[in-house]
């Protein structure tokens, strides 16, 4: 009976040891990466209040902040288990660095369409990345036609 325990204790030590060490080595990683994903938050704060102010919007702190605490969060979130999966993977495949990218070029869009609305232009980034897809695979409009076919049945997104 008392073999058992020792048993289990050893067991639930390695277990511990391997958990404290996994954890370590991924904060290792996060922490530049928490660090980036913050700065890139701050700076798409500060120009939304700018571009509101600019635009004669009133600008509520509360509300502000509320959307930065949401975003922190949730790229947070992303950032650490990128990071925690990067790790585990035997750090191969470096997720965390494309993700990280990820996550910091959806802020710089947001900060530039913040910089570039006050001035009365707005970007469609649906159409950029359809004008990018189309340069990047250099397919020509007959071979798009042939691949997309127009649905007779469907009006404005409803079936007749």
């Amino acid at each position: 009976m008392e073999e058992k325990g020792i048993i289990s204790g050893t067991i639930q030590g390695s277990f511990a040891s391997v958990a404290t060490a996994f954890i370590m080595e991924s904060l290792q990683h996060m922490i530049p990466w928490l660090i980036v994903s913050f700065v890139v938050i701050m700076a798409d704060l500060a120009f939304g209040v700018r571009k509101s102010l600019l635009m004669g919007e009133t600008v509520r702190f509360s509300r502000a902040i509320r959307a930065t605490m949401g975003k922190i969060t949730t790229y947070f979130a992303f950032v650490c288990a990128v990071c925690m999966i990067n790790v585990a993977s035997g750090k191969g495949w470096d997720i965390d660095v494309y993700a990280c990218l990820l996550v910091s070029f959806i802020e710089l869009c947001s900060i530039i369409g913040n910089i570039l609305k006050p001035k009365g232009i707005k970007i469609d980034m649906l159409g950029a990345a359809r004008v990018f897809v189309k340069k990047a695979v250099d397919v020509n409009d007959e071979e798009v036609k042939c691949i997309l076919k127009e649905d007779k049945e469907v009006n404005n997104g409803k079936r007749e």
